[in-house]
């Protein structure tokens, strides 16, 4: 019955979608066919749909509640306190569709098309994001289709999954076809009003080939003692850390966010889901303790949470004053085993309202109280209340930056905490401790930047002091017996707004150590792969489901037990 009606589903799915021959090329004006193809439109609706594919899979988007963001705890996991019922096959159909049916489909239209016509840097910008949508669907799914995938017009309309191993070393491959076209001239580079990433330039190009196949050579390295995979990943790092990779913020790899009011996905999702029409109607939960680490962490405050973050009230009285319902968990006492592990619960003061790891007691009405997101990354507002635990301000859209984030797909400091960590973690030469606070500065110097750029600029004086916090973190260093720790957790706090690079990280080191535990006391194993999409199964009759969500990727070998 199964295999019926998946077959049934697929008849009607392809009807919908494969109802145009794209393989015929018609002489007629209003049937031009492939050929006729705009190679700058297919590349510009390539790179768009690749933004939403990017920020639907960490969980960005405000259609799309549960990404692997809330498994590293940035937002609350409020679906369930267990991870077997967290997260479900439906919460993952679009990024299917994005990934498949949208980014896929565009490259494998474009490319031979460019190719064709010689145009090296459409066909090198293209197979990096073939590469990277690829080796992304791999690090949150494990096996997905590869080799079959995008094989409509050959009548294959229900693609194997492929090994993660073999689709990664497709994906470097590809990474490296893309060098050597970006090498290549002559050839009609992308329209500047097209590349919306790079605007054509090609060294930036190659040093985001450069980047992805650093972090992807790096997760190859994540199993204890000696292989010949992680021998060959580690020379290949030292290689590649000789060469062009993304440190600088004129390199960095973002999409850029709008602030119009039409169409309603210019602006960023993450910042529609808090500054909704009317002020007052905040949606969101943000991870507690991930607030309280930006806060309180070191004993002194970090530097950017003033731009990660704005509150909309001043303490829990402020909160209370807005509804006096506001904090469902405010009159219950928190988990015996968050007393024991001194975890922060339902509320951080001053003034900090988010929600704890599991929490999925229903909504409140705590919209008027939330902290919402701040400027930095999603262009909202930075947060300017300095001390007053009476002040309530709540929320609407417009304010801030308006919604003109950015998707902070690769950030410069990215590299630098990659370097400090092969440092630490395979015996690279370099000197970890100082990569560390290369990283926290540029991390720093931009998210202010950024952040000013939208008109949202802290008064004199109110930022928390950089020198003493990166002071700070020079002494925690020294003292640690776990050096590694403190770097990678400074690495993760710096990976807000991208929560899937967390996500690698977590999986990959098991650090940071101390994320917030579940609301319940045996939430079950963790997340190491997500379940399929339920369009993936159920219109795909080579696929049966995942038995659960235990299941690691191919490259995760450490045998940590996460939490």
């Amino acid at each position: 019955m199964k295999k019926i009606n998946k077959v049934l589903s697929l008849i009607v799915f392809m009807t919908l979608v494969m109802s145009c021959d794209l393989s015929k090329d018609l002489n007629s004006p209003n049937d031009p066919g492939v050929s006729a193809a705009d190679p700058d439109l297919l590349m510009n609706k390539a790179q768009t749909d690749f933004a939403l594919f990017y920020a639907k899979i960490g969980g960005n988007h405000n259609i799309l509640t549960r990404g692997v963001n809330q498994l590293v705890r940035f937002k609350c996991m409020n679906l369930d306190q267990v991870y077997g019922r967290a997260f479900r096959p439906q919460d993952f159909d679009e990024i299917w569709k994005d990934s498949y049916q949208k980014v896929l489909v565009n490259l494998e239209l474009l490319l031979p098309i460019a190719q064709e016509r010689g145009l090296t840097v459409h066909v090198g910008s293209g197979k990096i994001l073939k590469a990277l949508t690829y080796i992304t669907l791999v690090d949150v799914f494990g096996d997905v289709p590869f080799k079959e995938a995008i094989k409509g017009e050959e009548g294959n309309f229900n693609p194997k999954a492929d090994g993660g191993a073999s689709i990664y070393a497709g994906a470097i491959a590809l990474l490296g076809e893309a060098r050597t076209s970006l090498a290549t001239a002559p050839g009609a580079g992308l329209g500047l009003n097209r590349d919306i990433y790079y605007n054509g330039d090609r060294n930036n190009w190659i040093a985001l080939a450069n980047s992805i196949e650093l972090k992807a050579q790096l997760n190859l390295t994540a199993e204890p003692g000696t292989s010949s995979t992680k021998t060959a990943a580690t020379a290949r790092i030292v290689e590649l850390l000789k060469g062009n990779l993304i440190d600088t913020d004129a390199e960095e790899f973002t999409y850029k966010w709008g602030n119009v009011t039409v169409p309603a996905i210019s602006r960023n999702p993450t910042y529609q889901e808090y500054y909704q029409a009317n002020a007052g109607a905040a949606g969101g939960d943000i991870g507690n303790k991930f607030m309280a680490e930006m806060y309180r962490g070191l004993g002194l405050q970090d530097p950017r949470w003033r731009y990660y973050f704005y509150r909309q009230v001043g303490s829990r009285a402020a909160a209370l004053a807005t509804d006096v319902n506001a904090l469902g968990c405010g009159n219950v006492p928190a988990p015996p085993h968050y007393i024991a592990a001194n975890e922060p619960f339902c509320f951080v003061e001053p003034g900090f309202f988010g929600r704890d790891h599991g929490d999925f007691s229903g909504k409140n009405p705590d919209s008027g109280a939330l902290t919402c997101v701040g400027a930095y990354p999603y262009g909202g507002l930075v947060d300017t209340n300095d001390g007053d635990p009476n002040f309530s301000n709540q929320v609407a859209q417009g304010a801030g930056g308006n919604g003109a984030g950015i998707e902070n797909i690769y950030m410069s400091w990215f590299t630098d905490f990659m370097k400090a960590e092969a440092v630490l973690r395979l015996g690279i030469a370099g000197d970890a401790r100082e990569l560390m606070l290369i990283g926290v500065n540029k991390s720093i110097n931009r998210t202010r930047s950024f952040s000013e750029s939208l008109g949202q600029v802290l008064p004199a004086g109110l930022e928390p002091s950089q020198d003493k916090y990166t002071k700070a973190l020079g002494g925690i260093y020294d003292a640690a017996t776990d050096k590694q720790d403190v770097v990678l957790k400074e690495y993760y706090k710096s990976l807000w707004g991208n929560g899937l690079e967390a996500y690698n990280l977590y999986r990959r080191t098991g650090s940071p150590k101390n994320l917030q535990l579940s609301r319940a006391a045996d939430p079950g194993p963790f997340v190491y792969s997500m379940i399929y999409p339920a369009n993936f199964v159920n219109l795909n009759s080579s696929v049966d489901q995942k038995a659960d969500h235990t299941t690691h990727v191919f490259w995760d070998k450490t045998g940590l037990i996460l939490k």
